[in-house]
């Protein structure tokens, strides 16, 4: 395909080269805001995106004390009439979350996708758990049951999910990725980041 053949997104007409502009502009800021290859706590990732002028910040929680928080590791899905992860772990700490709008024709999906990114160069950092699209189950029950935030709600083939286990300087963490989409104008990016108490 040449690199000028017209893309539709979100009201725009995009060529795949501005597409791929685009993609490397966003890729270039939040590089400059995260050190590469090294060990790095989830608050400096929550930090960053925080900083991005693309993302509009609609909600957060700090030093949200918890107790058997639940973790998903698995899709959600209906076990025994009751909505649950296929898989899970439950976990006491200390809760930071955000969730921000996505803006300016960027979407949740590429937002994850960098955070990947960024996240393998994490020394500390190992997935424990990632899904795409229908694999992650059933989009309402996330944003509902999961994340307790009902604008969460898109579309489930734009959904994305992630769980990382980061080990720091004897500190344990789980960061949790979620992102999805109702429209173009519409996409969502959440991020959990919870310390595990001793």
């Amino acid at each position: 395909m040449a690199l000028t053949a017209p893309v539709f997104r979100g009201g725009w007409r995009y060529s795949l080269g501005m597409r791929i502009a685009h993609s490397i502009v966003l890729v270039s800021v939040l590089v400059s805001q995260l050190a590469a290859a090294e060990v790095l706590p989830p608050a400096q990732y929550l930090t960053a995106l925080d900083e991005y002028t693309h993302l509009e910040r609609i909600d957060s929680q700090s030093e949200r004390s918890v107790r058997d928080y639940l973790v998903p590791l698995g899709a959600i899905e209906k076990i025994r009439g009751v909505w649950a992860p296929r898989r899970s772990e439950r976990l006491s700490g200390t809760l930071d979350g955000y969730t921000w709008r996505v803006l300016d024709g960027y979407t949740a999906e590429e937002m994850v996708a960098e955070l990947d990114g960024r996240l393998a160069l994490n020394e500390a950092a190992s997935r424990s758990f990632s899904c795409d699209a229908r694999a992650c189950g059933s989009s309402v029950q996330w944003a509902n049951r999961i994340f307790q935030q009902r604008l969460l709600y898109g579309t489930e083939v734009s959904q994305r999910y992630r769980v990382y286990s980061i080990d720091l300087e004897g500190d344990s963490y789980r960061l949790l990725v979620y992102g999805s989409a109702r429209s173009s104008d519409r996409q969502y990016l959440h991020v959990e980041a919870l310390r595990i108490a001793p």
